[in-house]
């Protein structure tokens, strides 16, 4: 088994700092210009408020574009982040958000231009420094206009770095079912991804990713937030995020039941959730799991298996994630469905 993590989309963003770190940090710059005083005339304050100036917009440009042009376009992204963004942030205000950032970088341009071309028709020195508060208050102004704006566009980045690195082109496999069958640990079985279980349902809320090798291929597994049987619309975005994992991701599915009932769930709803798996994703193949084999009943194993073959399904893998029973078998079916051979 290894462990190989791909890059998401949003790593390299320019986080979006606070006001008063951006103006601080361009100022602190300007305070340290290395202009040498030869004296208080004119032409040497010039020289001065004017460096000043070019680093107090250079350093502001610069940072206000880098947050631009370093927050992915979401509509260039992979269909799966396309979506999975959408259910965490509000897309379009993030983008008027980032256009609001973008003129005032453009202002900050024009403002010092202006104040410098002033500058250099300045003859007293007491109207050189009036030029350089000129360009200090309508710097101060301008970019009071985004104090609101960089809060709200850094709320959003931190959401987005936090969005699990997951390559959509890999071989997927992906853990389906209901809540508290075993699918964490079933991940866990399978690759060295550690997902944090709990003894009560609905304890996974984000996609857990694990990998595998098999025969020298990296395979993605991927733990997903319980389904519940409800429709589409009425599914909660945690149950979205397992949604787009089928949808966008997912070369094969493992859909989990669990024969005891002890998850929480009976076997009619539990059936109910794998039908609506079936009914959804009928391009993709599926394997269906019954875990915690070691501790179930054989005459209600025995009735989960009669539902089974109603649906056509003959040859469910009967599991324990926990002791790792039959694992071997689970994983010889996913490579075979796969085409990656079988296990050597």
């Amino acid at each position: 088994m290894g462990s190989v993590v791909e890059e998401q989309p949003f790593k390299g963003m320019s986080v979006a700092p606070k006001l008063d770190e951006l103006v601080t940090a361009a100022f602190k710059r300007a305070a340290k210009s290395s202009v040498k005083k030869h004296g208080k005339g004119v032409k040497d304050l010039r020289k001065i408020y004017e460096k000043k100036i070019r680093i107090i917009r250079d350093y502001t440009v610069k940072r206000l574009q880098d947050i631009c042009f370093t927050t992915p376009k979401i509509t260039e992204l992979h269909p799966f982040y396309r979506e999975w963004v959408k259910l965490i942030v509000d897309v379009d205000e993030l983008r008027r958000e980032l256009g609001h950032l973008y003129t005032v970088s453009k202002l900050v341009n024009k403002i010092a231009g202006q104040e410098l071309r002033r500058l250099r028709s300045t003859s007293r020195p007491s109207e050189a420094r009036r030029v350089y508060k000129s360009f200090v208050g309508r710097f101060f102004s301008l970019m009071k206009t985004i104090e609101e704006t960089l809060l709200n566009v850094r709320e959003k980045q931190l959401k987005l770095v936090k969005i699990q690195s997951i390559n959509p082109l890999k071989p997927t496999v992906v853990i389906a079912g209901p809540p508290n069958v075993g699918k964490s640990s079933l991940v866990r079985a399978l690759s060295k991804a550690k997902p944090e279980v709990r003894e009560y349902p609905f304890t996974t809320k984000e996609l857990t990713i694990g990998h595998i090798k098999l025969n020298n291929h990296i395979v993605q597994v991927i733990d997903t937030p319980g389904l519940l049987d409800r429709p589409l619309e009425e599914r909660n975005p945690i149950e979205l995020k397992a949604i787009l994992a089928l949808k966008h991701l997912a070369s094969i599915i493992v859909f989990v039941l669990d024969p005891t009932e002890t998850c929480g769930f009976p076997l009619e709803y539990q059936l109910h959730v794998l039908d609506d798996v079936l009914k959804n994703f009928k391009n993709i193949p599926i394997i269906v799991a019954l875990n915690k084999n070691d501790i179930v009943d054989k005459n209600q194993l025995k009735k989960f298996l009669e539902h089974l073959s109603k649906r056509s399904i003959v040859d469910a893998a009967k599991i324990s994630a926990l002791k790792r029973e039959g694992i071997d078998v689970l994983m010889d079916k996913i490579m075979k469905n796969l085409h990656l051979g079988a296990i050597s």
